[in-house]
């Protein structure tokens, strides 16, 4: 028997792998219902509530206007919330899964849950994250009943920056308060440059290179700047759910090796609290943590991971922009012209005549930086790139655009 304690990507997945290998498997969640951060809070809200925003960014961009209230977003997300997370139990039915609520803790490595001991021979902890506390979070955006008008995010990453999007078109007052001098902080220099650059022609409210503090719904910056809203939303600070699990070695997350194995035998873990930030990763952390708990001995690999920011245009980046790079700007290519999406640029780098990393700001950003990592992945040489026909027109052939200059060719 396996018990998998968390519900997420990570849990769900980890079940129905070990399930379809003959394990007997129990899900332990201590939520009402079931799908972890991503389906109850993040992935899966933000997308229904960035889709109608993302219709109106396009038609706004040939003329027409098209409209949403902020409650008509939260229902949408709260249909998407309820239909996947119901998805979910059905599966789990399906594959004979049994579901315990309550919160579970590690003692002696057995694992007990609502005062009781669960006698399994494995198990697999994704207990996912906790939001940060002092002040409103991503988690709470799909759930707040009533309008407002302006918002003060604390916080220019990947969060920010996405939720900050989301929030501007539909015609709020966004302030974003950040400590560096650009937006998304660690990321690509010239994808920094052109968001930040972007968010201002938006019509955000930027405050860069300053230290926030949070009073109440007022931010006061490290300059005395004292911004108010009718609330501040805090982007950044998730952490691990750690509560009931001290005997496992952890720093910030769970210690685990490539095998998904703590520091305890036959005890495994996977997904955010393992340290991942997004929930493919999870998913694949669950599902070899689950094939190592059978006895399938699998090493995960997290060396090419394609990672995307739902702002229209997207934004998409994988492994490193290090090396020989060059760069497209997307107001070269006819499909964008044709659409008026000229937004953006795709950058790729490359060593030895391979893709090491690249970085996307446009239109269908998301489907050009999965090639990429397609690319990356199974070692397909830029010189095997030429070769291969791209659609035309479409966003994808930047991708060949990009690398005919790699081979000289203009």
């Amino acid at each position: 028997m396996i018990t998998i304690v968390g519900s997420g990507p990570a849990g769900i997945y980890a079940a129905l792998t070990a399930a379809s290998l003959g394990e007997k498997v129990t899900v332990v969640e201590e939520r009402d219902k079931l799908g972890g951060t991503c389906v109850l809070f993040g992935c899966i809200p933000s997308k229904a509530m960035l889709h109608p925003m993302a219709l109106a960014y396009s038609l706004g961009r040939i003329g027409k206007t098209l409209n949403f209230s902020y409650l008509e977003l939260t229902k949408l997300a709260k249909d998407a919330i309820n239909r996947i997370s119901k998805g979910i139990e059905y599966a789990l039915e399906s594959h004979d899964i049994d579901v315990i609520h309550g919160k579970a803790s590690l003692k002696g490595g057995k694992i007990e849950v609502n005062g009781q001991t669960l006698n399994s021979e494995k198990l697999i902890i994704a207990a996912g994250t906790k939001k940060p506390s002092g002040a409103l979070a991503s988690d709470d955006l799909p759930y707040l009943d009533k309008d407002f008008n302006r918002v003060v995010i604390v916080g220019g990453g990947v969060g920010g920056v996405e939720y900050g999007w989301l929030l501007r078109m539909i015609g709020k007052e966004v302030h974003i308060v950040e400590r560096e001098d650009l937006l998304l902080p660690k990321h690509d220099p010239d994808l920094r440059k052109s968001i930040t650059s972007y968010f201002s022609k938006l019509g955000f409210k930027l405050h860069m290179g300053v230290e926030a503090k949070i009073e109440g719904n007022e931010v006061i910056t490290s300059k005395g700047e004292k911004i108010e809203g009718d609330f501040v939303l805090l982007s950044f600070g998730r952490k691990p759910n750690l509560e009931g699990f001290e005997e496992l070695r952890s720093d910030k997350w769970l210690l685990v090796n490539e095998y998904m194995e703590t520091s305890l035998k036959n005890v495994y873990a996977a997904g955010d609290v393992t340290g991942s930030f997004t929930a493919h990763e999870a998913i694949h952390k669950g599902v070899t943590a689950a094939l190592n708990s059978v006895g399938k001995r699998k090493a995960y690999d997290g060396s090419v991971v394609p990672k995307v920011i739902y702002t229209m245009p997207q934004i998409a980046y994988i492994g490193k922009t290090t090396g020989n790079c060059k760069k497209i700007d997307m107001v070269t290519l006819p499909r964008a012209i044709a659409e008026k999406e000229t937004e953006g640029f795709l950058k790729i780098c490359e060593e030895g005549g391979k893709i090491v990393g690249a970085v996307v700001f446009s239109e269908r950003a998301e489907e050009i930086i999965t090639i990429i990592g397609i690319a990356m992945k199974f070692g397909i040489s830029i010189s095997s790139l030429l070769d291969f026909q791209f659609p035309h027109p479409s966003y994808l052939e930047s991708i060949w655009e990009l690398v005919r200059t790699f081979d000289g060719i203009m």
